[in-house]
């Protein structure tokens, strides 16, 4: 039972130091993205449910670094973003990844309505932080990391590395 409140420790902490980072700073550190990788490395023996398993939870991350690494390449996403989609899918399988990439999505899309609203109605300068009013100032970024959390801290409690934690598989 330690080892799913280490995991809660771990994930659900670096996702909140990545979406904290990325809405005041629009950048996601990559001590965020390797502690998730160490974190997952240190938690995988006392969960550990065989090689084919942990060869899941290395395919899923290897698919979402190729695929976050593309986006990158094209400019549909920041550098911070595409490591942290793949250290988070680390920690999944394929039927959490599915999941994941929902929650992600959903978020994402509310994310960005409120973009575009907020960067067409708020006046800038009624806003009183500089992390706000850069939010709703710059028209091309999007702190797709906030997306990306929720979409983690969604999913957390029904993943397969966590059920097992806790004993539920």
């Amino acid at each position: 039972m330690l080892i799913s409140l280490v995991i809660i420790v771990i994930f659900a902490g670096c996702m909140l130091a990545a979406s904290w980072s990325d809405l005041t700073s629009m950048t996601i550190p990559n001590w965020i993205s390797l502690v998730l990788i160490a974190g997952f490395l240190i938690v995988t023996p006392f969960v550990w449910q065989g090689w084919g398993v942990f060869g899941t939870h290395i395919l899923v991350g290897l698919a979402c670094f190729s695929a976050g690494l593309a986006m990158f390449a094209l400019g549909w996403m920041g550098g911070g973003d595409a490591k942290l989609l793949a250290a988070t899918s680390l920690w999944w399988v394929w039927s959490d990844l599915f999941q994941y990439l929902f929650y992600t999505t959903i978020a994402g899309g509310m994310l960005a309505l409120f973009l575009i609203f907020g960067r067409k109605y708020i006046p800038v300068s009624v806003l009183k932080t500089g992390w706000a009013k850069r939010l709703l100032k710059d028209e091309k970024k999007m702190p797709y990391g906030l997306a990306l959390a929720f979409g983690a801290l969604a999913v957390l409690p029904h993943s397969q590395i966590y059920q097992h934690a806790v004993g539920i598989l």
